[in-house]
């Protein structure tokens, strides 16, 4: 593996149980007792929707690279298909975005691919310049062998 990107961490998870448990201490130091049930109930229901998130933050928005294959989500990408790496700078709207969206996902940054049929396709990461980097490490080594 020369660069991973997971797409989100799984701690998020823990915001329903921490929040049952918060809610459940402020409340014993209220008059009237403790809702238990109710606290439990919206501890769970917020655990279940963040898990929703995280799984499919986790499938759509993961980022592998390895010498054999770039993965963008649920698209792979044969490394064989990769010539070069465009510059940094380049206006990247209106090229094929590898992934399952039609743009770049918010606040991941472009990194432009020339492919070996002479189009553009634009890889994406939360460390754009990280990503660009093990691609250009991947790209040399590749030219010198």
């Amino acid at each position: 593996m020369l660069y991973a990107e997971t797409g989100t961490r799984p701690w998020i998870l823990l915001f329903g149980p921490v929040l049952a448990v918060a809610g459940i201490g402020l409340e014993s130091l209220a008059p009237g007792g403790v809702s238990v049930s109710l606290w439990l109930g919206v501890g769970l229901l917020v655990f279940l929707y963040t898990l929703v998130l995280v799984r499919s933050r986790r499938r759509f928005l993961r980022v592998e690279l390895t010498p054999s294959v770039l993965v963008q989500g649920t698209t792979r990408l044969p490394m064989s298909q990769v010539t070069s790496l465009r510059p940094a700078d380049e206006e990247h709207h209106g090229v094929r975005v590898l992934g399952d969206g039609p743009v770049v996902p918010r606040r991941l940054q472009p990194v432009v691919l020339r492919l070996s049929d002479g189009t553009r396709a634009v890889a994406w990461a939360r460390d754009g310049a990280a990503l660009r980097r093990a691609l250009e490490d991947l790209l040399r080594t590749r030219a010198v062998s």
